[in-house]
């Protein structure tokens, strides 16, 4: 996903015209927030995919730069973070909704990651 289509995710989110401007200073910056805020869950999800750990938080500087992050966060997560971000000034009402999906996804992806158990007891069998 590009910086952009997240954005565009996020206006149609709020039902803002894909032609709003309104945010056009701020979403970069905000992304970047939410690409920190989120780069411990992004690597829970890459270990379940058993993929490798990113090592850094990446940072993204225009419109067409792609998020490096897994498919549910960008789609789940990432999208409701960003609209809260854009409401917080606003309506607090709308930003506690957005806010809440957004807390609520972040949730639904800590669970727990299975590994094979090694049984350290073994050699003590009678």
């Amino acid at each position: 996903m590009t910086v952009k289509e997240l954005y565009d995710l996020a206006k149609s989110l709020m039902f803002e015209k894909p032609t709003s401007k309104d945010y056009d200073n701020y979403y970069i910056p905000w992304i970047n927030v939410l690409l920190s805020e989120n780069f411990d869950l992004n690597n829970h999800l890459r270990a379940k995919h058993k993929k490798e750990y990113l090592t850094e938080v990446p940072t993204v500087s225009s419109a067409a730069d792609v998020i490096p992050y897994e498919t549910e966060m960008c789609y789940e997560i990432l999208p409701y973070g960003l609209a809260a971000h854009f409401f917080i000034d606003d309506d607090l009402s709308k930003f506690d909704i957005f806010n809440t999906k957004y807390e609520n996804a972040m949730s639904k992806y800590s669970w727990g990651i299975e590994e094979t158990v090694e049984d350290v007891y073994a050699s003590y069998e009678d």
